[in-house]
């Protein structure tokens, strides 16, 4: 089975006199008098109240476009990665089986045809990184999703077993997120990811366990050369409401984002209210934090996991950004919709063009979190397109939607939150 998925702020001032009744005797000067309430005022209001310092979580966010970058090509085209101290992207052919090396400016500097079997080739992927400055990993679609390490030059260095353990969960691709961060430290190679076929289906049956699920089963993994192992990671929450309560909800494979400068993490459960950030210590993944999410448009309660899925509006993505993170979800297609839908038929239902219908109901909202806070949301990015990756430095870089220009669609917009 394979799934693709394509401030006002305000400030708030108070104060208090309290005169007693022979506060001013006539004998006082009234200019002694004047200047204690000029003093009291002043210092007063010099005084914020906790409420200034209230963020409103459904506050409506500004973002702002100050470049872009435009890849010449006729191949419709996605970035898998940056690399910031050689101004450098890694491209790949959405659909295609090239790999391109881009600069800053969109000028290619290398193309190579990666997928294939020759020796230096994978018959099947779909992700890739850089690792470090001179190396890039790709990570292989297959029972064991294996990681490749090669040079600069494309050639191939090395073959890293991967976390699989066959195709029991199913195949998800996304053209717009990576499920893994490489990096590297005094000469070792180390991978922090997700990979939802760490487990047996055979063996932990949720028709029998129920949500003891999210307890068993372990869809994050931690990579080091120097042991030469793969660590398995929980990333269902200690305390996201499904597990915490022991209820089963689906599998709801929850999405992780890495920074590796500071050792972050951040991770959202499809299904729920809730991102989880996390500090990694080397090994796991460690102080739970939970962040509440809102937003008008994603108000239901936890769905049946029985029902259509479409109907509930469930995040998709997780990005980190700087020192923000970006929950993504799609809002719910009506019920009334969904039902007049159904009731035309298979032959209807069935139809790509009535599909495209149906999924017009389904808009990108977005959720903006710092510091362990909502801080506002985004209904609608400045450009109409996909965002396709996050930047250390507070960049999102936004793909942009398919337009009537000719090879528009290799269009990339930089994007930056703009704050008061």
């Amino acid at each position: 089975m394979i799934f693709i998925f394509s401030h006002l702020s305000y400030k708030t001032y108070f104060f208090r006199l309290t005169f007693k009744s022979n506060f001013f005797s006539m004998n006082k000067s009234p200019l002694l008098a004047l200047s204690v309430l000029l003093g009291t005022l002043l210092f007063s209001c010099s005084e914020k109240s906790p409420e200034s310092n209230v963020i409103d979580p459904l506050q409506e966010l500004q973002f702002e476009v100050y470049d872009s970058i435009m890849v010449d090509v006729l191949e419709n085209v996605v970035l898998l990665d940056y690399q910031e101290d050689l101004d450098q992207y890694l491209v790949k052919e959405q659909r295609g089986s090239k790999v391109l090396l881009v600069d800053g400016k969109g000028k290619i500097i290398k193309e190579v045809e990666l997928a294939g079997e020759g020796p230096n080739q994978i018959q099947f992927f779909s992700e890739g990184r850089f690792l470090g400055k001179d190396r890039f990993i790709f990570k292989e679609i297959s029972g064991t999703m294996d990681f490749h390490v090669f040079d600069k030059d494309f050639q191939k260095l090395e073959k890293i077993n991967g976390p699989a353990e066959g195709f029991g969960a199913g195949i998800f691709i996304s053209f717009f997120r990576q499920s893994f961060t490489p990096w590297t430290e005094n000469g070792e190679i180390f991978i922090l990811g997700e990979e939802v076929n760490t487990y047996n289906p055979g063996e932990i049956n949720p028709d029998k366990i129920g949500g003891g699920f999210y307890s068993q089963v372990k869809t994050g993994f931690f990579y080091n050369s120097n042991q030469d192992s793969i660590y398995y990671l929980s990333l269902y929450p200690e305390s996201w409401v499904p597990r915490r309560t022991n209820r089963w909800i689906g599998q709801s494979f929850p999405y992780l984002s890495f920074e590796v400068e500071s050792k972050k993490a951040a991770v959202l459960p499809p299904i729920g209210n809730q991102l989880f950030l996390y500090d990694f210590d080397g090994n796991s993944l460690i102080n739970e934090r939970a962040v509440a999410l809102s937003h008008p448009e994603r108000d239901q309660e936890i769905p049946n996991p029985e029902r259509e899925n479409r109907l509930y509006p469930s995040f998709s993505d997780v990005k980190t950004f700087g020192e923000f993170q970006l929950a993504m979800f799609y809002t719910a297609i009506p019920e009334d919709v969904w039902m007049e839908f159904q009731s035309k038929g298979e032959d209807y239902t069935q139809n790509p063009a009535n599909q495209k219908d149906l999924a017009a109901y389904r808009k990108p909202r977005f959720m903006v979190v710092k510091d362990d806070q909502q801080i506002g949301i985004l209904n609608e990015l400045p450009v109409e397109g996909s965002v396709n990756l996050g930047l250390s430095d507070g960049t999102l870089i936004v793909k942009a939607a398919d337009g009537e220009v000719e090879r528009d669609y290799n269009l990339f917009y930089k994007i930056r939150f703009v704050e008061d």
